[in-house]
């Protein structure tokens, strides 16, 4: 019994002390920032943002060569039948291991969009060390000419655009970001249709795309900007919207929170005279409802937010002033979701996902609209939209500074000299400023 036991506790210390078989060294990895995927006939051209962790360690990356600073990223591609085999040929000129976990936006090229991404699709969902929450955008040419492209201030790229994505989520809006599984769930639904943000180099015909060893100029020609929302059905590009689309569809599935909207002051009779309203919140609520013509969609929006500009002539904290503005910031709203309704029915492409609300209220009524849904049922589908828009707060100013008049010139000129140390603050000035604040409603 006591060999028996020794024996035992042998095998168990052999066990517990075979060490990391499978180990990788980091100085064996390369990390991969971005993706580009292409397409030629029938083979597939798979291009890669690799990071250079010399040049990032070393703090000299952001600008390319300067100084004898290494570049941030080094760009390749290799091409194969597959997805695999290209990503399996990329070994013949990279050293090192290829590591994708890291990888933050995926961009799509032209042909390879238009031939259908089913089988990009099925290779991120196949793959366990492919990410399902990086960023997909889409682009007018090649995918591996956007990878050599940097981006001003920033050191990676990619990472510089998947922060672009999240700054115009948070800020505006105008196009929603896509990751890999939000797509994958859009093309899976019953609308089977998705937008995803379309990103070119713009700059003029001259603007040429300045590879990683040119950009230490204060400024380049060309520049990486997010232009559109390319639009999906199925698994082929069809189309793309404009920002005010776009931004309709935004509202119409309530990926709006922090928008600015330009709007023409109430009482006005001339459209230069606008303010900016900036939401700080909005909800979006859509629900089917069956009637005796067909199907409607009621679509209740809440918004609320503050005033940051204003050009309007008119005391915006007067309450009659007041309500008039916030009517004209729901016409705005409605106008913004209805451009971009129109836009859906003019592809037959149901972007706002209203199939996916009728099949879950009406299931069995579904089931005999499904095959004439985009080419009828959804054609005539009756949109009614209800816009409850509140301005919190009107700004430190009640009036816009041009009608001010003359009151303004004396409190600057007191500003300019206290700063200076030559004169306080007169009263005539600061009861002025006092009579600026405006409050909360």
């Amino acid at each position: 019994m006591r060999i028996f036991a020794q024996i035992t506790l042998l095998l168990v210390m052999m066990f517990s002390m075979t060490g990391c078989w499978n180990q990788t060294e980091l100085n064996e990895i390369g990390l991969i920032s971005a993706i580009g995927i292409d397409r030629s006939g029938d083979r597939w051209i798979v291009s890669y943002q690799l990071i250079n962790p010399s040049a990032i360690s070393s703090g000299a990356g952001g600008a390319g060569k300067a100084g004898g600073s290494e570049a941030p990223i080094h760009v390749f591609s290799s091409t194969g039948p597959t997805l695999r085999e290209a990503i399996d040929v990329s070994y013949t000129e990279s050293a090192r291991r290829l590591y994708f976990p890291h990888t933050d936006i995926l961009v799509l090229g032209q042909q390879a969009t238009e031939k259908g991404i089913s089988e990009i699709m099925d290779f991120y969902w196949r793959n366990t060390y492919m990410r399902e929450t990086v960023n997909v955008l889409v682009t007018n040419g090649q995918a591996s000419e956007l990878l050599k492209q940097l981006v001003p201030t920033e050191r990676l790229p990619g990472a510089a655009i998947a922060n672009i994505l999240e700054k115009t989520d948070q800020f505006n809006g105008n196009y929603p970001s896509t990751k890999m599984y939000e797509l994958a769930i859009s093309l899976d639904s019953e609308s089977q249709a998705a937008g995803v943000p379309q990103i070119e180099l713009v700059g003029g015909p001259e603007a040429k795309v300045d590879s990683v060893d040119q950009l230490h100029k204060t400024s380049t020609r060309g520049k990486l900007k997010i232009t559109g929302l390319s639009v999906f059905d199925k698994e082929r590009r069809i189309g793309t919207l404009t920002r005010s689309e776009s931004f309709g569809i935004s509202w119409l599935t309530d990926k709006v929170s922090i928008s600015t909207l330009s709007i023409p002051c109430p009482e006005s009779n001339t459209e230069k005279e606008q303010f900016s309203f900036q939401s700080a919140s909005a909800k979006t609520k859509v629900t089917p409802h069956k009637t005796a013509n067909g199907y409607q969609m009621r679509v209740s929006v809440k918004v609320k937010g503050t005033i940051s500009e204003s050009h309007c002539h008119s005391n915006l904290t007067s309450l009659p002033i007041l309500h008039a503005a916030q009517k004209e910031i729901e016409k705005v709203i409605k106008d913004y979701m209805e451009q971009g309704w129109e836009a859906a029915k003019r592809l037959k492409v149901d972007l706002p996902h209203f199939a996916d609300k009728i099949h879950r209220k009406y299931p069995k009524d579904w089931q005999k609209l499904k095959d004439r849904w985009e080419e009828e049922e959804m054609q005539s589908l009756q949109l009614v939209l209800e816009v409850d828009a509140t301005i919190s707060q009107t700004g430190m100013s009640q009036t816009s500074f041009r009608e001010t008049g003359a009151l303004s010139r004396p409190l600057l000129i007191s500003l300019v000299r206290a700063q200076k140390g030559k004169a306080a603050y007169e009263p005539i000035h600061s009861s002025y400023r006092v009579s600026m604040l405006s409050g909360s409603f």
